[in-house]
C-alpha cells in the first residue's frame, strides 16, 4: 500500500486519528452474541449438527426469536451448545442477567464444559466484574487450556490491571497458535484477529493490519458466509485508522447479513460522528438501543455526540448511564471525567475538580498503566475543543502506556493545532513510522514537510509562514496589516493580549494538490474543511487567495481569525463556536450580505431557524451551504440583539462569563439576568423586525426596479434623461437600503451620465455590502484621486489591494494617493509593486518616475 505525496482522503486505505476510541475495551455482550466458542468436546451427531447449524444461522442473521426457539428445542440433546446459544440470544437483546442465569445453571449441570465458563467470563467482563471474569476464565482454562475465548479474557484482564507484559504474552499466544495450527473455524479466526491486532499495536507491527483486513477476516468469511463479525472487525480496524469510507463498506456488509446487531449500528454511529453527521449518529444509536439497551458503547457514543455539540449536561447523563452498565470501563470513565472537567472548568496546570480527581484516583488504583483511560479523556476533551487540556492527557496516556500508538499520534495532531510544530513533527514522524495507515497522521506529516520548505516572516507579535515563490507579496502585506492595524485595535477592544507570537500560515499548491487541500490537511488532517481560513486558538491557516478562482478579501479573513485567537485563549477555549463567530463577523464591520438577507426573508416567516442549542451545528456540520450561511447570519444577529437590548458592554459581559467556565444559559443569566427561553423569545421578535425592514412598502409614486431598468434602457446615452433617472433611482435606493440592485443600477446610470458624486455614493454602498469587490474600490480610489482626496484614495486603493493583492492597478492608485500626500518612500514601494505585477504599464512607469523625482527634490 504505497503512500503518495498528497493528502489522503479518509476514503482510501492509507494513513487518521483514533477519535475517542471506539470499543477499545470491547463490550463482551457483543463477543458473547456473535463469537461462537469452539465446542470440540461436545460434537453432536450428524442430524443434530444440522440443527445446531440452523440455529446458528438464525442467530447470525439477526433472527433471535427463531434462534431461541431452535436452541430451546436442542436443550435435551445438546445442553452445552444450546444453553450458550440461548444466552447469546438473551444478552444480544439486553437481558444480561437472564443470559448469566442460563449459563450458571448450565455450568452447574455440566461442570466440565469449558465453553460455559468462557461465556460467563465474557458476561462478567462486560459488566466490569473482574473477579468473576478471573474465576470463570481460570475454570475454563483448567478444563481446556487452549480455549481461545478464555485465553482472550485472561489477556484482557491482565491489560486492564496494568500487567502489560503478561497481557502482551497472552496476545502473542494467539499468534503462535495461528502459526502452529492448520485448521480453524471462523470463530477461531475472530479471537485470533482480536489478539493479533492488539499484539500488532503494541509491538509496532503495522503490516499485520493489512493482513487482518485482506486475509484473515476474508478467510473467515470463506469458511462461513454468515460470519458478519468478520466484516465488523475489519470495519473497526478501518475506523481506528480514520478510513471512514472503507469502514462504512465493511459495516454495511455486516449489516446486510444481520440488520439486528446493535454493535453494528453503534459502529455506524461512530462513523457518522467522525463526519459530524450528528443526526445520522443519533438515528443509529437509537436503533442500537432498541435492540440492546444494555450495550455500554451506546452511552459512550451518546456522550461523544453531546460533547461534540457542547451539550455537557446531556453528555454527563449519557455517560453516567453507561457507567452503571460497567463501572470500571476506562472508555466510559475517561469520557465522564472529560465531561465533568468541561462542566467544572479545566485548564493546563490547574488541579482537576473533585469529581474528576475522584475518577482519576479510582482508575489509577485499579490500573497504574491506564493508557486507554487517559487517551479517552484526552480524546473527549478534544471533541469538546478544550485543546490544551486534551494535550495534557494525551501526554499522560503516552507516559502511562507507551505501547499504545494512538495517543502519540493524537498528541502530535494536537501540537499541530496549538502551533508547536517542532514537537508535533517529532511525534508525528514517530507515529507514522509505527503506523503508516493512520490517515490524519500521514497527512499531517506531509503538511510539515511542505511547511519545512516555507519561508518565515516574523514581527513583534506574529510569525508568518508562506511559500516564497508564490506568496511573498501576501506575507509582506499581511504581516504589516496584522501588526499595525489588527493587533493594537483588537487587543484593546477585547481587553486581552495573547502570550507569545501567533502563528499564521498561508498554503499554496504543492505536490500535485491544491492550496485548499493543504490548508484543510493542516487544520484537521483531512482535505475537507469548507472555509478558506481556520483558527485552532494559537495557529491560523489560510488558503492563499491567489490559488482560488474567486478572490477573497484576505485582510477581512485575517481580522476574523485573529478574533478567534483572542476569544479562545482569553476564555481558555470555553467560548462556544457560535459566539466567537458572532464576534468575528461583527468585528469585520461590513453589512449583511444580500445572500444573508435573502435567507432571512425566506426562513424567518417559516420559523426555519437555529436557536442557541442548535446553532453550533450550523458551523461544524451544516446540512447545506444555506445552513452554513444562516448560522453565521444568526450568530451576528445574536450579537447585535445583545448590543441593542443590553447595552454596549453586552458582548464583553458574555465573554467574561464564558471565561468563568459558564455555559450559555448561565452566561445569559449572569450577564443580563435573563433565562435562555426569554432571551430567545426576544431574539425572535428582533429577527422579525429585521426581516420586515428588508422589504419596506413602496412609497406612492416611487419607481419600481423593473420600470427603472426599462427607462434606463430607453434613455440610451441621453445625459439629461439619465441624470433625471439617477435622482429617481437614488430616492428608491434610499427607501430600500438592503436591496443592492438599486445601487448597482444607480452606479450604471451615473457612469453613463458622468455623475461622479452620485456614482461615489452608489459605489460606497456596494463596497460596504461586498468586501471582496476590488473593482468597486478601485473606481472609488480613482474618483478620489481625480478630486485630490488623497487620504480617501489611499484607503480605497488599500482596500482594493486587500480584495485582490495581485491587481497592479490597485497598487498604482495606492502609490499615486501616497504621492499626493507627499509620502514618497511609501509611494515608491507601492508603485514598484505595481511594476512587478504589470511591467509594461506606461502609466505606472510614469507615476514611479514622478514619485522618484519628487522624492529626490524634497528636502530630507
Amino acid at each position: 500500500m504505497d503512500i503518495d505525496d498528497s493528502p489522503v482522503a479518509r476514503g482510501s486505505l492509507g494513513p487518521a486519528i483514533d477519535r475517542p476510541n471506539f470499543m477499545r475495551r470491547i463490550p463482551a455482550t457483543f463477543l458473547l452474541c456473535v463469537c461462537f466458542a469452539v465446542w470440540p468436546t461436545f460434537a453432536p451427531a450428524e442430524a443434530a449438527e444440522a440443527t445446531l447449524a440452523e440455529a446458528r444461522h438464525l442467530l447470525l442473521t439477526g433472527k433471535d426469536a427463531e434462534a431461541a426457539e431452535a436452541y430451546q428445542a436442542l436443550l435435551a440433546k445438546e445442553p452445552v451448545a444450546a444453553n450458550i446459544g440461548l444466552a447469546r440470544c438473551r444478552a444480544g437483546r439486553g437481558d444480561r442477567e437472564a443470559a448469566r442465569q442460563t449459563l450458571l445453571t448450565a455450568a452447574k449441570a455440566h461442570p466440565k464444559a469449558a465453553d460455559l465458563h468462557a461465556e460467563l467470563a465474557a458476561l462478567a467482563f462486560d459488566r466490569g466484574d473482574d473477579a468473576a471474569t478471573r474465576e470463570h476464565t481460570a475454570a475454563a482454562l483448567e478444563i481446556q487450556p487452549d480455549s481461545l475465548a478464555a485465553r482472550w479474557w485472561h489477556a484482557e484482564l491482565d491489560r486492564v490491571a496494568g500487567k502489560l507484559p503478561q497481557a502482551q504474552a497472552g496476545y502473542k499466544w494467539f499468534v503462535d497458535y495461528y502459526n502452529d495450527q492448520e485448521e480453524f473455524t471462523s470463530e477461531d479466526m475472530r479471537w485470533i484477529g482480536l489478539a493479533a491486532a492488539q499484539f500488532a499495536r503494541w509491538r509496532r507491527l503495522s503490516g499485520q493490519f493489512s493482513f487482518l483486513v485482506n486475509e484473515l477476516y476474508p478467510d473467515a468469511l470463506k469458511l462461513d458466509a454468515d460470519d458478519w463479525p468478520a466484516h465488523y472487525e475489519s470495519g473497526l480496524l478501518f475506523l481506528e485508522k480514520y478510513n471512514d469510507a472503507q469502514a462504512l463498506g465493511e459495516l454495511k456488509a455486516a449489516l446486510a447479513i444481520n440488520p439486528n446487531a446493535a454493535e453494528i449500528h453503534a459502529a455506524l454511529a461512530a462513523v457518522a460522528l467522525h463526519g459530524f453527521q450528528l443526526d445520522e449518529a443519533r438515528r443509529q444509536l437509537d436503533r442500537a438501543a432498541e435492540i440492546n439497551p444494555q450495550l455500554a458503547v451506546i452511552g459512550q457514543l451518546r456522550g461523544d455526540l453531546h460533547l461534540s455539540n457542547l451539550e455537557i449536561p446531556a453528555a454527563i447523563a449519557a455517560l453516567e448511564a453507561a457507567r452503571k452498565l460497567n463501572p470500571v470501563s476506562e472508555e466510559t470513565l475517561g469520557r465522564l471525567a472529560a465531561a465533568y472537567a468541561v462542566a467544572d472548568g479545566i485548564a493546563p496546570g490547574r488541579e482537576p475538580s473533585p469529581r474528576v480527581a475522584h475518577i482519576i484516583a479510582e482508575v489509577d488504583r485499579r490500573n497504574p498503566h491506564a493508557g486507554a483511560f487517559y487517551y479517552t479523556l484526552g480524546s473527549a476533551l478534544d471533541l469538546a475543543r478544550r485543546f490544551p487540556a486534551a494535550a495534557q492527557y494525551y501526554r499522560e496516556a503516552v507516559v502511562r502506556m507507551p505501547q499504545l500508538t494512538a495517543p502519540r499520534g493524537a498528541l502530535g495532531l494536537m501540537y499541530m493545532r496549538l502551533g508547536e510544530e517542532a514537537e508535533a513533527k517529532r511525534l508525528l514522524d514517530e507515529s507514522f513510522e509505527i503506523d503508516p495507515f493512520n490517515v490524519r497522521v500521514a497527512n499531517s506529516v506531509k503538511v510539515l514537510e511542505v511547511l519545512d520548505g516555507y519561508a518565515v516572516l516574523e514581527t513583534a507579535h506574529f510569525v508568518v509562514k508562506f511559500d516564497r515563490g508564490q506568496d511573498e507579496l501576501l506575507a509582506r502585506y499581511a504581516s504589516r496589516y496584522l501588526e499595525e492595524e489588527v493587533y493594537p485595535v483588537l487587543v484593546k477592544r477585547f481587553g486581552f493580549e495573547p502570550q507569545g507570537k501567533s502563528l499564521f500560515e498561508f498554503f499554496s499548491r504543492a505536490r500535485n494538490s491544491d492550496a485548499h487541500t493543504w490548508f484543510s490537511a493542516r487544520m484537521v488532517g483531512l482535505p475537507f474543511v469548507s472555509t478558506v481560513g481556520a483558527c485552532a486558538g494559537k495557529v491560523v491557516a489560510l488558503t492563499s487567495p491567489r490559488e482560488l478562482s474567486k478572490k477573497f478579501n484576505w485582510a477581512r479573513v485575517l481580522k476574523h481569525e485573529f478574533v478567534h485567537v483572542l476569544n479562545l485563549q482569553q476564555t481558555e477555549f470555553n467560548v462556544p463556536h457560535w459566539f466567537t463567530e458572532a464576534l468575528a463577523v461583527e468585528t469585520e464591520g461590513y453589512a449583511r450580505s444580500p445572500e444573508w438577507n435573502a435567507l432571512l426573508k425566506e426562513r424567518v416567516p417559516k420559523g426555519e431557524l437555529f436557536n442557541l442549542d442548535t446553532i453550533n451545528l450550523g458551523f461544524v456540520r451544516p446540512a447545506s451551504s444555506h445552513d452554513w450561511q444562516m448560522a453565521y447570519c444568526q450568530a451576528q444577529l445574536y450579537a447585535q440583539y445583545m448590543l441593542k437590548t443590553y447595552g454596549d458592554d453586552a458582548l464583553a459581559k458574555m465573554l467574561a462569563a464564558y471565561s468563568e467556565n459558564l455555559d450559555t444559559r448561565a452566561a445569559l443569566r449572569r450577564s443580563f439576568n435573563v433565562e435562555q427561553d426569554e432571551f430567545e423569545a426576544g431574539y425572535l421578535d428582533y429577527l422579525r423586525g429585521v426581516t420586515a425592514e428588508l422589504t419596506p412598502p413602496a412609497a406612492d409614486g416611487q419607481v419600481t426596479l423593473d420600470d427603472a431598468q426599462g427607462k434606463v434602457t430607453e434613455a440610451g446615452d441621453d445625459i439629461a434623461k439619465l441624470q433625471e433617472l439617477a435622482g429617481q433611482i437614488a430616492l428608491a435606493a434610499k427607501a430600500a437600503p438592503y436591496d443592492v440592485r438599486w445601487p448597482k443600477l444607480l452606479a450604471r446610470v451615473c457612469l453613463k451620465s458622468g455623475d461622479d458624486a452620485r456614482l461615489a455614493d452608489a459605489l460606497k454602498t456596494l463596497a460596504h455590502n461586498d468586501p471582496d469587490n476590488a473593482l468597486v474600490r478601485k473606481k472609488l480610489a480613482q474618483l478620489a484621486l481625480a478630486k485630490h482626496y488623497f487620504t480617501a484614495a489611499e484607503n480605497w486603493a488599500k482596500e482594493a489591494c486587500q480584495a485582490d493583492l495581485w491587481d497592479a492597478e490597485g497598487h498604482r492608485f495606492w502609490g499615486q494617493a501616497l504621492v499626493g500626500q507627499q509620502k514618497f518612500a511609501a509611494a515608491i514601494q507601492e508603485l514598484e509593486v505595481a511594476i512587478q505585477l504589470d511591467p509594461d504599464n506606461k502609466q505606472t512607469k510614469d507615476a514611479l518616475d514622478e514619485a522618484r523625482r519628487l522624492a529626490e527634490n524634497t528636502p530630507k
